[in-house]
């Protein structure tokens, strides 16, 4: 015999287009993903600087030189670490990429501030900028970086981080004790005489 399967009636969706009763699920990583890529596409780019910055040392070596250098390779090493740990859903990276997105920023309003003073020159950030021009900070450093401190900061970000941790947790099967004396419902009687219980009533 054989039997003619329709299509669900109702407008109801087909079984398992839902998740079962008790599991939860999963947020979306898009935000976390994106602040990871973000962020080592960020530490690329201040590694790249860093070696223009030897290149300059080449020429001539001036304090400001040096002053850059280190700061594209602390910004470079808390990008670089942050995206990695990151995309693995590490909380240290969600930290990290904050940090060395938080430095970019503040390190770029610092050129602005002391180029709008006449004191420019005090300071160089992303070594890049020293053979392609001052306005590459703004576009490929300040945006990127004002991003990337946003995607890893907002909830949804610390919620896919979230979600791993209680995916690994471990589980508790443990039986709950009987009650009332009585053993649980589905496990066989233990060997030897039951207990029985009160006599019915005499009529």
């Amino acid at each position: 015999m054989t039997f003619q399967q329709y299509p669900p009636q109702g407008g109801y969706p087909p079984p398992g287009a839902y998740p079962p009763p008790g599991v939860a699920r999963q947020p979306s990583g898009v935000t976390g993903i994106m602040a990871g890529i973000f962020a080592l596409l960020g530490g690329l780019w201040f590694l790249a600087g860093v070696a223009f910055h030897v290149i300059e040392f080449v020429d001539f070596t001036v304090d400001f030189l040096i002053i850059g250098a280190v700061l594209d390779f602390l910004t470079a090493a808390l990008l670089l670490s942050g995206g990695i740990l990151l995309l693995l859903r590490k909380g240290a990276g969600r930290v990290l990429t904050a940090i060395g997105a938080g430095v970019t920023v503040a390190c770029v309003a610092l050129v602005f501030v002391l180029r709008a003073t006449g004191s420019y020159f005090l300071l160089s950030y992303s070594g890049v900028t020293l053979r392609f021009g001052f306005g590459w900070l703004l576009i490929v450093v300040l945006i990127p970086a004002i991003t990337t401190l946003v995607l890893a900061l907002i909830p949804p970000t610390a919620r896919w981080i979230a979600a791993k941790r209680q995916a690994v947790a471990p589980q508790n099967f443990a039986y709950p004790p009987p009650q009332h004396g009585y053993p649980p419902a589905g496990y066989p009687q233990a060997p030897g005489p039951q207990p029985q219980g009160p006599p019915p009533t005499q009529w």
